[in-house]
C-alpha cells in the first residue's frame, strides 16, 4: 500500500466526508466551489478551502443544513490527511496506509477504516474511531473533550486509556487488552488531556 498517491485536504469552516470510490469525485453541499482550490496530479489530490463561507450561506444553514463537501477517493490513495479548523471530519470505509485527521473545534471521526497507522485529533470537541481496525497504530485523541474507540480489537492488540483531568470508561470486553505488550501487534492509545477517554 505504500506507494500509492496522497489526498491532502485543509478546509476552515466546512464539514468534510471523505469514503472510498471508483473515481475521484468532489460533491459540494450548502456551499459553492469557487471558494476551494482542487487539484489533481500523479502525486496526489489535495482540496484546499481559500476564504470562509460568505455570511450569506450561513443565514441558511437553519433550513438546509451545515456546508459539506463530499470528496470520494479511488482505491490507489493510500495517505489520507487531513486538517479543519472548524466543523466536523468524517473519514468512512476507507483502507489506506495513514490515515491522519485533525479538527481544531468540532468533531472528527473515522468509520469503518482499515490502516497500518490511524491518528485523530480534536483541540476542543469529540474525537471518535468506530470499526477502526490499524496494523501498526491507532491513536484517539482530545485536548478538550471525549475521545471514544468503538469497536473490535484484535486479542493480541495493546490498548492504552488515559484522561488526564476527568474520567475513563473501558467497556468489560476490552480490559484484557489493557497494558497487553506483545511486538508486532498493533497498538490502542485512546487519551484525553481535559474530559473523557472512552472504550466500548
Amino acid at each position: 500500500m505504500a506507494n500509492g498517491r496522497k489526498f491532502a485536504a485543509k478546509t476552515v469552516d466546512i464539514g468534510l466526508t471523505v469514503r472510498r470510490a471508483e473515481s475521484f469525485n468532489v460533491s459540494y453541499v450548502n456551499c459553492e466551489k469557487d471558494i476551494f482550490k482542487t487539484e489533481e496530479n500523479q502525486d496526489g489530490i489535495q482540496l484546499v478551502q481559500t476564504e470562509k463561507v460568505p455570511a450569506f450561506y450561513r443565514l441558511r444553514w437553519p433550513a438546509k443544513g451545515d456546508p459539506e463537501v463530499i470528496v470520494t477517493l479511488p482505491g490507489n490513495v493510500d495517505f489520507c490527511e487531513i486538517e479543519a479548523e472548524s466543523s466536523k471530519v468524517s473519514v468512512t470505509d476507507i483502507k489506506a496506509d495513514r490515515i491522519y485527521a485533525e479538527v481544531h473545534n468540532g468533531r472528527v471521526e473515522a468509520r469503518n477504516v482499515k490502516a497500518n497507522d490511524i491518528f485523530l485529533k480534536c483541540f476542543n470537541g469529540s474525537a471518535v474511531a468506530k470499526n477502526a481496525e490499524a496494523t501498526g497504530v491507532c491513536v484517539v485523541d482530545t485536548l478538550n473533550g471525549t475521545s471514544v474507540l468503538e469497536g473490535t480489537i484484535a486479542k493480541n492488540a495493546r490498548l492504552e486509556v488515559a484522561c488526564e483531568n476527568g474520567s475513563t470508561e473501558v467497556s468489560d470486553g476490552n480490559k484484557a487488552n489493557l497494558g497487553y505488550k506483545t511486538e508486532g501487534c498493533a497498538h490502542y492509545i485512546v487519551h484525553c488531556v481535559n474530559g473523557k477517554a472512552v472504550v466500548k
